[in-house]
């Protein structure tokens, strides 16, 4: 592999790895420590949803360019964002 390649692929590792650690900690400030079990496939699915819109966002809706920064296939993506109830917007504002 070249070092164009190897330098963005580290980079949206990174941006993932920070934007996990961000989820983590907020977790711990959003849902205090109770008896009551925490789903982890509605978790799971909650953070999915949130690293689809922010790569949406950042690449202005483009879904193609969205699926590349996220390291899946566009019909992927296409299918969490049905799955998952992601509403895109033509204006750029529901995302």
């Amino acid at each position: 592999m070249s070092s164009e390649v190897e330098i963005p692929n580290l980079n949206s590792l990174r941006e993932a790895a920070l934007t996990l650690l961000r989820e983590v900690e907020s977790l711990a400030t959003r849902h205090p420590q109770t008896n009551s079990r925490l789903g982890l496939q509605e978790e799971v699915q909650r953070y999915e949803s949130e690293l689809i819109r922010q790569a949406l966002q950042r690449t202005g809706g483009n879904q193609r360019r969205a699926a590349k920064l996220l390291g899946v296939k566009v019909t992927t993506l296409n299918c969490k964002i049905k799955r998952l109830g992601i509403h895109l917007a033509t204006d750029g504002h529901g995302l």
